[in-house]
């Protein structure tokens, strides 16, 4: 059965369902304005909120620390030791299982200047302070880390994305790590990301290289042990150069999927992100074409986010050089149009090389961050980006709003209670402006109207109804 939410987005006379708010006044200046090339968040100082952790190129990484509302302020100085790596990406777990959250930072360009000892890794006290860990990772070029259980023993062991052969670090216990490469295939490629999923639904990890040269898809065998699989599995001869791995079901039919972010540094490459499709046994098909909007972008990051509430995976999508943040709708189906005025409300043009999702305010809702990567002729703070409040209009001020939806939820009909004057007829509209359901709403009694809106005549999705000047989003689940 449908259940019909009604929510009003606060303020009148939107001219689209902006669903995001620019709070980055909420972040500090000296510590969000850097050569971010990666974040994460988590609860680093255990004080129940989500905090955030940047891996800077060529710069000390970065700590901010949120107060519980999603303001940040500067932690760095005293908790993260300053070092000036080329940090490329970050991992977050509990590497030597004393209950907190440690870090480790991987470097990609050190190694070619000749340094040693070029990856970071910190241990963390539980509140907040890290300091660098007895273990040194043996160097390498690294683009991406990841933090995975690869052998099921109960702790994090840790995938490094190289440029050659990549490398698996087993976690021996107390934080301490042994190389084991045998346990993935040894490909010269150059890694620009890894990411883990269950492909073939056997209730293993398996693992997927995005690579400037040709991506990868190992199986696991269950025992942490993955051979290579590319071949049968993926669809071949793209000339793509991928920059992130994101998996999620598009299609809702119970396995996962892939999004590619790719760009075109390497003369030549095809920059379209790419779409694949799971059969169920991780063996995919190319549903680019048939699914995804046309682009000539850059892409650095991709997340799916359910942005709009609809029960299905959107797309927010992180590019670099010129091209703004961009969200892409999902119907449902897999199928993804451009909605990122809709939602956004406006571009944010960004050298947008991390994007991540997370509650930060605390009010139950996901909000939305943006890094970006400093260029000297810009003067941007990284993107913070808190979903607007979903207030019922059933519980709205009426004296200050002038109209009022209810019940909420809904399954059919509902009533509007407003002292504005009520057209003849209203339409529900869906987020193109088309108009999905007209109906004539049914005078109760001063002010209080019944809107017939039979069950099963929207599919799930969003709609808006305007009265006035206030415009309504109304999300069919």
């Amino acid at each position: 059965m449908k259940r019909i939410f009604f929510f009003l987005l606060l303020g009148p006379g939107f001219s689209h369902a902006q669903l995001y708010s620019n709070a980055s006044q909420n972040l500090p200046d000296n510590g969000s304005m850097g050569q971010s090339m990666d974040v994460r968040a988590a609860d680093l100082d255990q004080d129940g909120d989500l905090d955030i952790v940047l891996a800077n190129e060529f710069q000390p990484n970065t700590l901010l620390l949120n107060d519980g509302n999603g303001v940040f302020s500067n932690g760095t100085i005293g908790n993260l030791p300053q070092e000036n790596h080329d940090s490329e990406d970050v991992a977050i777990a509990d590497f030597n299982n004393d209950g907190h959250l440690d870090l480790f930072f991987c470097s990609e360009d050190d190694v070619t200047l000749g340094w040693t000892n070029v990856h970071e890794y910190y241990l963390s006290n539980g509140a907040g302070h890290f300091a660098a860990a007895s273990y040194l990772p043996p160097d390498s070029e690294a683009n991406a880390v990841i933090a995975a259980d690869l052998n099921t023993d109960g702790l994090p062991d840790l995938l490094l994305g190289n440029k050659g052969p990549n490398l698996a670090l087993i976690n021996v216990g107390n934080g301490n790590f042994t190389a084991e490469s045998q346990r993935i295939p040894q490909a010269f490629r150059t890694t620009q990301d890894l990411a883990m999923a269950d492909v073939d639904g056997d209730g293993d990890l398996d693992l997927m290289e995005g690579n400037e040269d040709g991506n990868l898809l190992h199986i696991n065998n269950g025992s942490g042990f993955f051979t290579n699989e590319t071949d049968t599995r993926l669809p071949q001869n793209l000339n793509i150069e991928t920059r992130k791995v994101t998996f999620g079901d598009v299609d809702s039919d119970g396995d996962v999927d892939v999004f590619l972010s790719n760009v075109g540094f390497i003369p030549g490459r095809i920059r379209q992100n790419r779409l694949f499709l799971n059969d169920g046994t991780g063996h995919f098909t190319d549903a680019t074409t048939s699914l995804l909007p046309a682009d000539n972008d850059h892409t650095i990051d991709a997340i799916f986010e359910d942005v709009d509430l609809d029960g299905d995976l959107d797309l927010v999508i992180g590019n670099v050089f010129g091209a703004p943040v961009k969200i892409y709708g999902n119907n449902g189906t897999g199928l993804f149009t451009d909605v990122t005025d809709d939602i956004l409300g406006q571009n944010y043009f960004r050298d947008a090389l991390g994007v991540i999702a997370a509650d930060f305010n605390g009010d139950g809702l996901r909000d939305l961050y943006i890094c970006d990567r400093k260029m000297p002729q810009t003067n941007n703070k990284d993107l913070l980006l808190l979903r607007n409040p979903l207030t019922t209009l059933g519980d709205a001020n009426v004296n200050q709003l002038a109209i009022t939806v209810f019940p909420n939820p809904v399954n059919g009909d509902f009533f509007i209670k407003t002292n504005l004057k009520i057209p003849d007829t209203l339409g529900l509209t869906d987020r193109a402006g088309r108009i999905m359901h007209t109906f004539t709403p049914e005078n109760q009694s001063e002010g209080l109207f019944r809107c017939p809106l039979p069950k099963g005549k929207l599919i799930p999705g969003i709609y808006f109804i305007e009265i006035g000047k206030m415009q309504k989003l109304l999300i069919v689940v």
